[in-house]
Parts: structure tokens; C-alpha cells; sequence
């Protein structure tokens, strides 16, 4: 099994419209692959999962390949109301890989938040989920809903060794701070099924969110690194 470490660097800010980053080091074995979660993508997967405190909420990872490594960049918060890859769940898959190849960018993963505070699994809809991207070096993460109240890093990372195979890396040591009032502006973000509801939302984007977060850019920021 695979041990690794999260150190944290620099001062968190809280600003409560703004980023989130975490600066978390994962040690593994000699062939791990480093990958980086910015501080979008943090930010749109923790507004989606509390916009819907009592569903499984479930999105896609976006970013760009370095080599071995993961640059998430983005999320795309996918749905709220179907958890099985039904035929409206693969249309949303299919209006965001086209979106993100307009980017020149990848869907990486995916990320799941259940709507059991003590469920931590990688489930059957995401590995399928994942499956269907066609991305080799795929990384899901779950997120820990009993530490979105504590400074403790709540994504639990997963990495595909082949298919239908997947680890957990086990933490052994990590600090973050996440922005108290982080919670308070869960209004802004939209995901498939609400663009179904109203064809306004602009869920690939989330325009609201992503022009927030580059004001408060200048803010003093760290991010979280895989490896």
C-alpha cells in the first residue's frame, strides 16, 4: 500500500465568495504520478455538494496532462438527480467532453460527494463514470462530509491502476484550512440537472463562481498536490 504526506504552506485567507487552495504533498510509491487540484475546481466541488446538502452530488474533474502528471484546474458539477448512468447523465457527459475539447482541455475524473455524512467509497456510477472518459491516468475523488467542518483536507483521492481497479491512498499526515463562510455562497453554482430545469444556468462554466474566484486571485492561495 501506497503512504504518503501532506504538508500545508503559507496562510490560509478566508474570503467568502472567493478560493480555496491547500498546499497537500502525497508521497507513493516510486512510479506515483503527482497530480494538482487548484483552487477552482476545490471551490465548485465544495459549493456543488452544499447547494445539495441531501443528495449524492457527482461532477468531472477538467484540467490538462504534464507529462505523468494531473493539472485539475476545473470542475463541471454534473447532477443532482440522476446517479446512474442514465441516458440524461451520458447527454451531459456528452455536452462537456464537447465543451472541453472547445478549451483544448481533458476531462481528467470525476468527483462524488454522498448524501451519507459517513460514506467515504468510490461508488459503482462513478468508476463507470470514469470509465467512459477514456482517460488511462483517471482520478476520482470523494469527498469526506465529516471534515468539511474541520481544517482538515476532505478529498479522498482514488487513482485507476487498470480497469475496474481502484486505490485509495491512505493519509498519514496533512493540515489545510478551508474559509469559514465558504458555505454561505453555494447560490451561485449550477449543474446539469439544473440546466434541465432552467436553460439559463450555464453549468459548463458557472460564470458567478469562476469571475469570484479570479477576483480574489490576488489573495495569498496554496493548492493540493497528489503524488
Amino acid at each position: 500500500m501506497d503512504e504518503f504526506e501532506m504538508s500545508s504552506k503559507g496562510e490560509m485567507t478566508a474570503n467568502p465568495c472567493g478560493s480555496i487552495r491547500a498546499n497537500c504533498n502525497y508521497i507513493g510509491s516510486e512510479m506515483a504520478k503527482k497530480h494538482t487540484i487548484e483552487s477552482l475546481a476545490t471551490l465548485k466541488i465544495l459549493r456543488h455538494l452544499v447547494k445539495y446538502p441531501h443528495s449524492t452530488v457527482i461532477g468531472l474533474l477538467v484540467g490538462t496532462t504534464d507529462g505523468d502528471a494531473l493539472v485539475i484546474s476545473d470542475a463541471i458539477p454534473l447532477a443532482h438527480h440522476w446517479l446512474d448512468l442514465s441516458p440524461m447523465l451520458e447527454v451531459g457527459l456528452a455536452l462537456a467532453k464537447i465543451h472541453v475539447q472547445s478549451k483544448n482541455l481533458k476531462l481528467l475524473g470525476t468527483y462524488v460527494a454522498h448524501s451519507r455524512i459517513d460514506l467515504t467509497v468510490l461508488d459503482v456510477v462513478s468508476q463507470r463514470l470514469n470509465d467512459s472518459l477514456q482517460f488511462d491516468s483517471s482520478i476520482a475523488l470523494v469527498v469526506d462530509n465529516q471534515k468539511l467542518d474541520s481544517t482538515e483536507n476532505p478529498l479522498i483521492p482514488y487513482t485507476r491502476l487498470k480497469a475496474n481497479e481502484w486505490k485509495k491512498l491512505e493519509a498519514t499526515d496533512f493540515q489545510t484550512n478551508l474559509p469559514k463562510d465558504w458555505v454561505h455562497c453555494e447560490g451561485s453554482i449550477g449543474d446539469f440537472d439544473d440546466h434541465l430545469e432552467d436553460l439559463g444556468v450555464d453549468w459548463l462554466v458557472n460564470p458567478t463562481i469562476r469571475n469570484k474566484h479570479h477576483a480574489g486571485s490576488s489573495l495569498l492561495m496554496n493548492e493540493i498536490t497528489f503524488k
